[in-house]
């Protein structure tokens, strides 16, 4: 479980002129976990993504929790990659895995040695192995398929991934949320409730 932002209590209390107590930080951590996960879910659907975590975790809108450490909530998430995700663009990378070889289909690669439309370096495929073919959706949503490139250094580039930017929105969207908490807890305050 990884921390991917911290709500310290310190401040509230200069603000409020008031003990923040643990209830108070329990309501607030729930409130902005509730708006995570109520962002995460849009994002992802907005890029078409599942939320399935890759490591098989609980889906990335479930995989929110907080805990309450001194006086500040520390939000976590099970999510793989998350900070990464949340953190900074994800750069372009060659995707070596989805090649003949990297996925390990290729026994041996030869030069042929013929003159023609078949001349050029020719794979082995192991025993029982076919070639590693990928489907791909193109623009207008029909699926095409391709064939892994056949060597690691003509392995297709990843576009890279940029910053998911959904936690930012829901800690703004959450501070409402928790201006309506401290105001009851001011309230209870001042009523000696």
């Amino acid at each position: 479980m990884g921390k991917i932002r911290g709500v310290y209590g310190k401040p509230l209390e200069a603000f409020l002129n008031l003990k923040v107590s643990e209830e108070m930080l329990n309501m607030i951590g729930q409130a902005i976990v509730k708006r995570i996960s109520d962002e995460a879910k849009k994002d992802f659907a907005k890029r078409g993504w599942s939320g399935e975590d890759p490591m098989n975790g609980p889906p990335v809108w479930n995989s929110f929790s907080y805990r309450i450490k001194q006086s500040s909530i520390e939000i976590l998430s099970t999510f793989y990659g998350m900070r990464e995700l949340t953190t900074g663009d994800i750069p372009e990378r060659r995707m070596t895995w989805l090649t003949q070889k990297g996925a390990g289909r290729v026994g041996s690669v030869s030069t042929s040695m013929t003159v023609g439309a078949g001349a050029g370096v020719r794979p082995v495929y192991k025993k029982g192995k076919k070639p590693l073919v990928i489907p791909i959706e193109n623009e207008v949503g029909e699926i095409i398929f391709r064939t892994a490139p056949l060597q690691l250094k003509d392995a297709w580039i990843h576009p890279g991934i940029a910053k998911f930017t959904f936690v930012q929105r829901a800690i703004n969207k959450a501070r409402e949320d928790c201006r309506v908490i401290m105001a009851g807890e001011v309230r209870k305050k001042l009523t000696g409730g």
